[in-house]
């Protein structure tokens, strides 16, 4: 199952795969900016919305 986190602002996808990768982590390799928007990003403000896959239907 893909991990994806996305901008909250905008909706771009700042990243997608399958490897486990902390907020922090995401947020810091797009150095703490959305490259979409130019909002800054909080590795302290961010929500988790788990939701089944649309992979296989």
């Amino acid at each position: 199952m893909p991990l994806e986190v996305v901008c909250a602002s905008c909706g771009a996808m700042l990243y997608s795969g399958f490897d486990l990768k902390s907020p922090k982590e995401v947020i810091r390799s797009n150095q703490n900016k959305c490259k979409s928007c130019g909002k800054t990003l909080s590795s302290h403000d961010y929500t988790v919305d788990v939701g089944k896959s649309k992979m296989g239907q």
